[in-house]
């Protein structure tokens, strides 16, 4: 079964993506921001991270830095209410830094579904 890290710091956003996955047959592990996930991450590195980017403590660019860097292999999809820091779109911030997919909130759970099967394939 495919673990799934949701990076979130809104609780029913994180909680609501975490029962569609469990729902589509994954393992779903969830974490409040960066920090906690950082630490999640040192125990067993999940199949594929579900990241927000507007977090408080350690934001979602923050994050795909430090897993770039500790775990280049890891694939990473962002998502956002597609807002802007100053003039730069931070979903396209987040895809230059190697997210494998970006998703502007709010997307169907569909959407989301897709994305993952694209990136991990069928579930076992």
């Amino acid at each position: 079964m495919a673990k799934i890290l949701v990076i979130d710091d809104e609780e029913g956003v994180r909680r609501a993506i975490g029962k569609v996955l469990v729902r589509a047959g994954y393992e779903a592990l969830e974490a409040p921001d960066g920090k906690v996930a950082l630490s999640l991450l040192k125990d067993e590195p999940p199949d594929l991270v579900i990241c927000d980017l507007f977090m408080p403590e350690m934001d979602g660019v923050e994050v795909l830095r430090e897993l770039r860097r500790h775990y280049p292999d890891l694939r990473v999809v962002a998502i956002s209410g597609g807002a802007y820091h100053g003039k730069v779109e931070l979903l396209d911030v987040a895809k230059g830094l190697g997210a494998v997919a970006v998703l502007k909130k709010p997307f169907q759970s569909q959407q989301l579904l897709d994305v993952i099967h694209e990136q991990l394939g069928d579930v076992e």
